[in-house]
């Protein structure tokens, strides 16, 4: 089973958010990614990011893992108020959770992270 992992640890400053996407682009494109998938994670990971909160002097760790069939991301510590709302059931509410829901499979918060799974189909 192929497992490969890139972990990234940068400032909180919105600038540095484009070399996560950046890295991203660069899996997808090795994996022969969907546009699609490609969007979906952009997306997800731009809804984690994006958010400013008290953490905001801390840097933030992302960790990209390649499955056979899935790419997991892992974002973190995150804002508290943040984990709160991922962890909130999305009910109606346009939020941080439904953004996540609607464009990966899998959203569990992990202590002070946010993991995010999508099923792909590499190759």
């Amino acid at each position: 089973m192929m497992v490969d992992e890139i972990t990234l640890t940068l400032p909180r400053e919105s600038d540095f958010q484009t070399v996560a996407h950046l890295v991203l682009g660069g899996l997808a494109a090795r994996l022969n990614l969907t546009l699609e998938n490609l969007e979906d994670l952009q997306l997800a990971l731009g809804a984690l990011l994006g958010r400013r909160g008290s953490l905001d002097e801390q840097p933030v760790t992302v960790r990209m893992t390649i499955r056979e069939d899935e790419l997991e991301i892992l974002v973190g510590p995150l804002d508290g108020k943040l984990l709160e709302a991922v962890d909130r059931d999305a009910e109606d509410e346009l939020g941080v959770r439904r953004v996540l829901e609607s464009t990966v499979d899998d959203v569990q918060v992990d202590g002070r992270s946010v993991r995010l799974t999508k099923q792909v189909a590499l190759g």
